[in-house]
């Protein structure tokens, strides 16, 4: 007997797996936001320790620069000349004065010493046989000291002047000074070319000089090259990445500044570009101020062209269209007050 047979059948279908195109779409969007939340941390974190380490910067220009510049501006007037009108008075014809405004012209005085080199601040000093040049002296808007404050095109320029009174001492540029020698310090703002860009910062360039009685009174005190070349030079950078550099000089007629202040009248004044208006008058006291800037940018910009800076007397001034385009860099003013010695007392 034959078995029937009966046809066999396999379903050979298969189950389907994965994701429909909606779950991928989600798994999509779900990755990319939080691809997007790390970048924005990464971001954040960037622009935070720019933000910290400009920041950073401007406090260490403000703890070594500006305090030792601070230090070297309280030197100034020791040692100034006992032989003058008053050993307490400071001014443009104090010789060996702490402030230098004046250098002897070659020419006798109407009265006094019958030196061509005396009554000056830089007493019986000369290049040679002829005056030493104006453009070591302090000045306002001086033209050996940059600027990038816009409509203020330059800087001042402070020279200061005092006597060394101990072994061990040593000028702003690092120069080693012998104990009663005179130090005479000056003080600018230019390009500084050991960085890459190039940043203008403050620049400092000394003499030093010995000083005889003498000498000064007589044939004058010859401190011709290089003592003189280097006053003149470049000098050292010794606070960097500087925008703006004032001065003022705090001045009274009151002669017992010291031992009855309460009447004080003290006037801050620039440097003035004809010093004999300071006749009658003693500076008592320095004032400078510097705009300052990191030395690292910052990731975002800090919108410059709309930023108002107050550095002393010069009001709600704007960076320069140069400077405007380091827009990413952090910036901050500072201002010190330096009273001088030997300058306030009753003769």
């Amino acid at each position: 007997m034959k078995q029937k047979s009966y046809p066999i059948y396999i379903d050979i279908r298969m189950g389907q797996y994965g994701f429909t195109l909606i779950e991928l779409m989600v798994a999509l969007i779900l990755g990319l936001l939080i691809s997007a939340a790390a970048l924005q941390i990464f971001y954040t974190s960037s622009v935070n320790n720019n933000r910290q380490k400009a920041g950073s910067q401007l406090q260490d220009n403000a703890v070594f620069g500006i305090d030792g510049f601070s230090k070297h501006l309280r030197r100034a007037n020791y040692g100034a000349n006992s032989n003058a009108t008053s050993g307490f008075y400071l001014n443009h014809l104090t010789p060996q004065g702490g402030v230098v405004l004046t250098r002897p012209t070659g020419t006798a005085p109407s009265s006094g010493s019958t030196s061509p080199w005396s009554k000056s601040n830089l007493n019986g000093l000369k290049s040679g046989s002829t005056a030493l040049p104006t453009d070591i002296l302090s000045a306002n808007e001086s033209i050996n000291s940059l600027s990038n404050i816009q409509g203020v095109t330059k800087s001042d320029q402070l020279t200061i002047q005092y006597q060394a009174y101990q072994n061990g001492m040593f000028t702003c540029d690092g120069e080693s000074v012998d104990k009663e020698d005179y130090v005479v310090e000056r003080y600018f703002v230019r390009r500084d070319t050991s960085v890459t860009p190039n940043k203008n910062g403050l620049a400092c360039a000394s003499l030093i000089y010995t000083y005889n009685e003498a000498d000064a009174n007589s044939a004058g005190i010859n401190i011709t090259a290089p003592n003189l070349a280097k006053l003149k030079g470049s000098g050292m950078i010794v606070i960097p990445n500087v925008d703006y550099f004032r001065v003022l000089l705090g001045t009274t007629a009151q002669d017992n500044f010291a031992t009855d202040p309460t009447n004080l009248a003290l006037v801050y004044r620039p440097i003035p570009s004809d010093p004999t208006t300071l006749m009658g008058q003693r500076i008592v006291s320095l004032q400078v101020g510097l705009l300052i800037h990191s030395d690292t940018a910052t990731v975002s910009k800090q919108e410059n062209n709309s930023l108002r800076f107050n550095i002393l007397d010069k009001r709600n001034q704007q960076l320069s269209t140069l400077a405007a385009n380091d827009s990413k860099y952090l910036r901050n003013v500072y201002e010190t007050t330096t009273l001088i010695r030997n300058a306030r007392g009753k003769p």
